[in-house]
């Protein structure tokens, strides 16, 4: 009969993944006392590790577990674990896939606004998270001569977080926040866009109208201010277009969306 010897490095690593697999049965390793079976006492661990990932979650999505209440929340929380196991050492990231699980899960699926609620706050938790970067006032612009103006692209800051929402998540996320009564979710006509940003270690975020949404989306996706302009032609008349792009870039000034500027000069 052979004996296999297991390093004590062996036995601390085959527990682990016994543990981060969640196994239902225990390793063989594990010896049942006059206390408690094997399978109970492995148990304690695995179920400590839900809890904890579980506790990550409220961490993330506290309007998410007002709204479900806490024994629904550690529900979810379960059914979560199961169908997306942590996979990243650092749990900050566990609960990343959380609104796509509960868009496509029933019965949270059914329940309208719930899946949104989540997605807000996980652009809330990465724009709290984002690297900080200084901004630059409005006399960056100013020191812009005109004929550099059409190849102007921003460097923006680097917590903004674009979403559309079909419901009024923020409001409900404000209300739980707030610790005031839960609003109903609305259905929006349309889908809303929203901005999400950091400024110090304060959360803001606010709606856009559709054409300021087009714009601080392509400015985030690398166009020039001459595109922009080009863009936002479709919904207003030429001698409008510049104002308004002009007077989107002074708000974003104020509200510190703008980390620097670019443009292209031709010697």
């Amino acid at each position: 009969m052979t004996t296999t010897i297991f390093t004590l490095a062996d036995l601390q690593q085959a527990f682990q993944t016994a543990v981060l697999h969640l196994q239902d049965t225990a390793p063989d390793f594990i010896v049942a006392t006059d206390q408690a079976s094997s399978t109970e006492r492995f148990t304690v661990y695995t179920e400590a590790y839900r809890l904890r990932l579980i506790e990550a979650l409220s961490a993330d999505y506290p309007g998410l577990k007002n709204l479900l209440g806490a024994e629904d929340f550690d529900a979810m929380g379960r059914a979560y674990i199961d169908a997306s196991p942590s996979d990243q050492f650092s749990i900050r990231w566990f609960g990343r896939h959380l609104p796509h699980f509960l868009a496509e899960t029933s019965p949270y699926a059914e329940q309208a606004g719930t899946a949104e609620l989540a997605n807000f706050e996980w652009a809330l938790s990465e724009a709290f998270d984002a690297p900080d970067s200084t901004v630059i006032d409005y006399s960056c612009l100013a020191a812009i001569v005109p004929a550099h103006w059409p190849s102007l692209r921003l460097k923006l800051h680097p917590s903004l977080r674009r979403i559309d929402l079909n419901y009024n998540a923020p409001q409900v996320w404000q209300a739980s926040n707030q610790q005031e009564y839960l609003p109903a979710f609305i259905n929006n006509t349309e889908p809303q866009a929203w901005l999400i940003w950091r400024q110090q270690l304060k959360l803001l975020f606010r709606s856009l109208s559709v054409q300021e949404a087009f714009a601080i989306d392509a400015f985030l996706q690398g166009q020039c201010f001459a595109e922009v302009c080009a863009g936002l032609a479709v919904w207003l008349d030429e001698e409008q277009v510049v104002m308004n792009a002009a007077g989107f870039l002074q708000t974003w000034l104020s509200e510190g969306w703008i980390a620097d500027v670019e443009v292209t000069t031709i010697d």
